[in-house]
């Protein structure tokens, strides 16, 4: 903007050198500057009109340390060239960059260029990657016209996954969703055939269409397995963690990598798992928000619940008990409930409680450093709740569940 305020303003002052001098060439000198600077204007306007931008990326989520490629073009659907074009890709900190994110040269009427570069998730996060600003203006850049194109899109980079070992901590479970030796837990999702209807069966077991077609009452013969499901529940509360940022982001990263791997650890075991995280997600419109992966299994699985927690940070949310509290309803009894905190407090703590007598298998992974830890480990033990505490990235690795 101040270059063709000055170039106005020389015009100016040749007009009115003209005008005291008597002498022409200054007014011809103003009147050449005035056109061009007109006329630069009107054709930045009128390039800039037609110019249009759009991306492609090889992924919107990666693993941490993973690639993505992204492709940029830029096309010129108008007619008039464009003499000079300068376009570049807005990037976020946090990723890092190899190639060209940007170009600069002329583009004629009809005609398109491109450019490449590649993307590392160094860290784990949710980033916006753009807009493209296309900036282009008159041969003499006195009339620069920017516009954004090619809005920006969301890119995941999953959370680091610990490998859990067995040697300390052997697990409980048996691996895979196995028939029990005993009958101690019954899944009434899956249904593997029909039985004489007993006095004590609910009228929920009721096979309605199998009593119809026996005329005899008939209950439903659920699958038997040693545990049904896990459930992670991540507590990334702002106000329960630390109050030095520095301190309180490295726990609540901690807090992320530890449900990642436990996830994963599952998953790998071809169990069920699910994620209620309390939490701040960076994709969702507001920010704070619980956190919900329905249950599930398999590589997609693992999928969803790293790109959940790879969108998560600490944020000012509501309590992670009054969602644990309302969601135990969803949760299939005798399930795995895997509470990851920095702390246990009263409301949290009745919360599990009423987990375990209702036939829930409750563990509790406490995250970060402090005296804190021990004490809130204590606690936990002397009510009946396993409690493990993780320190660091080190701890993970003894976690047997």
């Amino acid at each position: 903007m101040v270059l063709p305020v000055v170039w106005a303003l020389l015009a100016g002052l040749a007009l009115a050198l003209s005008w005291v001098t008597g002498v022409g060439a200054f007014a011809w000198v103003g009147y050449l500057m005035l056109a061009a600077l007109g006329l630069g204007a009107a054709a930045g306007r009128l390039g800039a009109r037609g110019l249009r931008a759009s991306r492609w990326l090889s992924a919107d989520r990666v693993s941490l340390g993973g690639e993505v490629e992204v492709e940029v073009e830029v096309e010129n659907r108008s007619r008039l060239p464009a003499l000079w074009l300068y376009a570049a890709e807005t990037l976020p900190a946090g990723l890092s960059m190899s190639g060209v994110r940007g170009r600069v040269g002329p583009l004629g009427g009809g005609g398109r260029f491109g450019f490449r570069y590649t993307l590392q998730g160094a860290r784990r996060g949710y980033y916006q990657i753009g807009p493209t600003v296309l900036r282009t203006g008159d041969l003499f850049g006195l009339s620069v016209k920017e516009r954004a194109e090619a809005p920006a899109v969301g890119l995941t980079v999953f959370p680091k996954i610990v490998a859990i070992q067995h040697a300390r901590l052997p697990s409980r479970r048996s691996i895979g969703d196995v028939r029990a030796r005993h009958r101690v837990l019954e899944d009434p999702v899956q249904v593997v055939g029909i039985r004489p209807y007993e006095r004590s069966d609910g009228m929920r077991r009721v096979h309605w269409r199998a009593t119809a077609h026996t005329g005899r009452l008939q209950s439903k013969l659920y699958e038997l397995s040693s545990q049904v499901a896990t459930a992670l529940a991540l507590n990334l509360r702002r106000s329960e963690y630390p109050s030095h940022p520095g301190e309180a982001e490295e726990a609540g990263e901690l807090a992320i990598v530890t449900a990642a791997s436990v996830a994963h650890h599952v998953l790998d075991r071809r169990q069920q798992a699910s994620l209620l995280a309390a939490a701040r997600d960076l994709a969702a419109t507001g920010g704070d928000q619980m956190v919900r992966v329905g249950a599930g299994r398999g590589r997609e699985q693992l999928t969803r619940i790293l790109s959940a927690l790879g969108r998560v940070s600490l944020g000012q949310v509501a309590p992670l008990a009054a969602a644990l509290d309302r969601e135990k309803e969803a949760l299939a009894w005798g399930s795995l409930v895997v509470v990851i905190t920095p702390s246990v407090g009263a409301e949290l703590l009745r919360v599990l409680l009423n987990l375990r007598t209702s036939g829930f298998d409750v563990t509790a992974i406490l995250v970060g450093r402090g005296p804190a830890l021990a004490a809130g480990r204590a606690g936990l033990g002397a009510v009946g709740i396993r409690a493990m505490s993780v320190r660091s990235e080190a701890d993970i690795h003894g976690l047997g569940l």
